[in-house]
């Protein structure tokens, strides 16, 4: 079982599904459309030619025939969709999701809901995604061998962090396999195995609800001794791996062989599901269509995307050999997969994203096609990518009826005469309400961008959020409170910019009809999700030096809330912050001459690297700041080893002491412009970044001649919470003294009385 990083998430912020619009929505009556795939009391497939639904927030309230003169339900919006044809939002069995740009991917090829995975080559899952699918997060219990009381908490772990999905993995023994299934049952939970140590005939036996990955469940027609090394060690690329070995075993095998035919008649004697994830062998069959040219690829970056497909080509970068293997193994997959649809084994469809190069969205319709390729019809692909799961996991979605959600596609074409026309989406429901998918292409990757460049910009309204509403407003009256009636004279933007390559999620806000002002560049502290600049930050640090006089902005830097790539903690991401002063000299309202900078926690660790490589801050605020990070580790009994420099930090285990080094100010002092003075700020009783370390910063300036003034806050803790309003004065003075009056460098030689 992986173990979510502490320090990043104290919730993940799930429920059985999460719905990202929990907002009232209108009543909406859609009329004329044909209803396509219905289940009747027996399960058995109908359509409804000119039919009608009924939503209501986020509820099929009611469907049926359309009658001339049926009264339209009062206070609804009509939309007529005559000549349309109406099917349930798809779903994707097995994707990540690590930014907005793959929200928006799916979105546009009408995914409405996913089984979330993430860890490993598919990086961190991003929940907070605005618009994005639904999901039910999955995570693995089983990778390593555990008593049975050991799996079943965590099990129990999971499900309290709000999982709602089992991978039941490699290390598991049949009767934890069958222990497993039953508490999961009992918890609501739903159950994929990926199997080793248990045979896929006793998954089948002990009823686990689907299994992912077809060469995993093939792993029973292999002999013994080959389906033992693979359970020990069932991931490499390496062609001599047992996994590998097993796979060269696989394609050879004839499909006729009684093994094969024996295993496929046990696959389909229970009610598990199969999901073949047949898409991550896609762009290795002869004849695969070039997945960059599909529109929506437009919005992706291959940087995201693990062993990412040649954009010219539409191919992998293998050697021969190795291509000559994943295309044999991927025809061989197709010919397994055909003898256990011919044995009546049922389906889900699952894309894989975003390893071996599958792209959100776009893999899930290359799955579908290789669904109908092994010999299901169009209705069946569609049920297997709808209502099947709900079969699956007694999910309420996945189907046009009474008091499931309203996830619903509105199409053009329908796409039981063509697979295709799946992407007609004329209107695309989630939960209810309508989501314009044209908007969501806007935030293409243009690489020939320059640095600083902005590549999507929106106003940026922070009402909406719950923890905003409760600091601004007088509730129930939502009266602005005195201490934020600024509020009405700040401009605040969302935007998207470049940083080598990537795009960057930042916040801007200044004043109202402003132009020409000095400039405060906030640095944010935490990492990945953890303490970014969430709504109630963008008003209450950002709008709130906008309100001081001056255009402030704030990165999230890369691979965090949406953006691109994935962050170094004081490596690579450094840029993002330097790229922030190109970006300034396109806004009028800046004035690059008169640059500050702030910088929380980690932030001061950005703070100061990025006063190694630029004079252009002419004055500096560190709060908290990280100047020593082996000092910060020892004092956090080694979390942040574990949980923050280990998955953040490129080649961490190798080379650990240098890493740590170059990232730790104390060490580099020379290093660091001497013409920006610095404020420095720390609670005495902060216990995340020991005050010690602006102590020891401050003496090394003092030594140096280096501008600072040191203020020690007694008795207060990492974010000065009770101090806030005095620190907030600190601050201001300061910038204001060195930006907006001007004041001249203090003198640091020894002089006076």
């Amino acid at each position: 079982m992986k173990h979510l990083f502490p320090v990043l998430f104290l919730t993940l912020l799930l429920s059985s599904c999460i719905n990202r619009h929990p907002e009232k929505q209108e009543l909406v009556f859609i009329k004329g459309a044909t209803l396509l795939n219905l289940q009747d009391e027996t399960g058995a497939y109908y359509d409804i030619p000119r039919g009608y639904l009924v939503i209501k927030e986020n509820e099929i309230v009611d469907f049926g025939e359309f009658r001339t003169g049926m009264p339209v339900p009062g206070h609804a919006r009509v939309i007529e969709a005559e000549g349309k044809f109406i099917i349930p939002g798809l779903i994707d069995g097995f994707a990540v999701l690590n930014n907005q740009f793959y929200a928006n991917a799916f979105l546009c090829k009408g995914v409405t809901t996913i089984i979330g995975v993430d860890g490993g080559r598919r990086g961190w899952f991003y929940p907070e995604a605005e618009p994005s699918p639904d999901f039910y997060m999955l995570e693995s219990v089983g990778d390593e061998v555990k008593t049975d009381s050991a799996h079943l908490k965590d099990l129990k772990n999971l499900h309290a962090e709000g999982y709602r999905m089992a991978l039941l993995k490699y290390k598991l023994t049949p009767d934890q396999v069958s222990l497993i299934r039953k508490e999961a049952g009992k918890l609501g939970m739903g159950t994929i195995g990926e199997l080793g140590y248990t045979s896929y005939g006793e998954g089948v036996e002990a009823g686990l609800d689907a299994f992912v990955h077809t060469t995993r469940y093939s792993l029973d027609v292999a002999p013994e001794a080959m389906r033992k090394a693979v359970a020990e060690q069932p991931f490499s690329n390496d062609l001599g791996s047992p996994k590998w070995r097993y796979y060269q075993y696989l394609y050879s095998l004839d499909t006729a062989s009684r093994e094969l035919q024996r295993h496929a008649a046990t696959l389909a004697s229970g009610r598990t599901f199969l999901m073949p994830t047949i898409s991550l062998l896609y762009a290795d069959l002869p004849g695969h269509r070039n997945l960059w040219n599909d529109p929506v690829a437009g919005i992706l970056n291959p940087a995201d995307i693990n062993n990412p497909l040649d954009r010219e080509s539409g191919k992998h970068s293998y050697t021969p050999e190795e291509q000559e293997n994943y295309t044999k193994v991927g025809l061989q997959e197709l010919k397994i997969e055909t003898v256990y649809r011919r044995h009546g084994c049922r389906y889900l469809a699952g894309s894989a994203t975003d390893v071996w190069g599958t792209m959100p969205g776009i893999s899930l319709h290359t799955e579908l096609e290789l669904l109908h390729r092994i010999g299901l019809s169009n209705r069946e692909v569609l049920s297997a990518a709808t209502s099947n799961f709900s079969e699956a996991f007694g999910w309420k979605t996945g189907k046009i009826a009474k008091g499931f959600e309203a996830d619903i596609l509105i199409l053009d074409k329908n796409p039981l005469e063509n697979l295709a026309h799946l992407t007609s989406i004329k209107h695309l429901f989630n939960n209810g309400r309508e989501i314009e998918l044209a908007p969501l292409l806007e935030l293409t990757l243009d690489e020939t961008l320059s640095d600083g460049s902005i590549v999507y910009r929106k106003t940026f309204d922070p009402y909406g959020d719950t923890a905003v509403q409760r600091l601004v407003f007088n509730l129930p009256s939502h009266n602005l409170k005195p201490g934020f009636s600024f509020l009405k004279k700040v401009e605040m933007e969302e935007i998207y910019y470049m940083s080598d390559g990537l795009r960057v999620k930042a916040y801007l806000a200044y004043p109202k009809n402003a132009d020409h002002l000095p400039v405060i560049i906030y640095n944010r502290g935490g990492n990945r999700e953890f303490s970014k600049i969430y709504p109630y930050r963008v008003v209450d640090i950002l709008a709130r030096m906008a309100s001081w006089g001056y255009v402030a902005v704030g990165t999230q830097y890369r691979g965090n809330d949406g953006g691109d790539g994935e962050e170094e903690f004081g490596g690579a991401d450094v840029n993002d912050v330097l790229n922030l002063f190109p970006l300034l000299e396109k806004l009028p309202q800046a004035d690059t001459g008169r640059i500050g900078m702030m910088g929380k926690s980690r932030g001061g660790m950005m703070t100061y690297l990025t006063l190694m490589q630029t004079d252009k801050v002419k004055a500096a605020v560190i709060i908290g700041g990280v100047t020593d990070l082996q000092v910060m580790n020892g004092s956090r009994g080694n979390e942040m080893e574990t949980y923050v420099y280990r998955e953040l930090i490129p080649g961490y285990d190798s080379n650990k002491d240098s890493l740590l080094r170059i990232r730790s100010a104390i060490n580099r002092v020379d290093e660091i412009c001497r013409s920006c003075p610095v404020l420095l700020m720390h609670g005495t009783a902060d216990w995340r970044v020991p005050p010690e370390e602006s102590l020891h910063m401050a003496a090394e300036f003092q030594k140096r001649k280096i501008p600072y003034r040191l203020v020690m806050i007694e008795g207060e803790d990492h974010g000065l919470t009770t101090r806030k309003e005095e620190s907030n004065q600190f601050a201001r003075n300061w910038f204001h003294r060195f930006l907006v009056e001007g004041e001249p460098l203090p003198n640091l030689e020894p002089h006076g009385k």
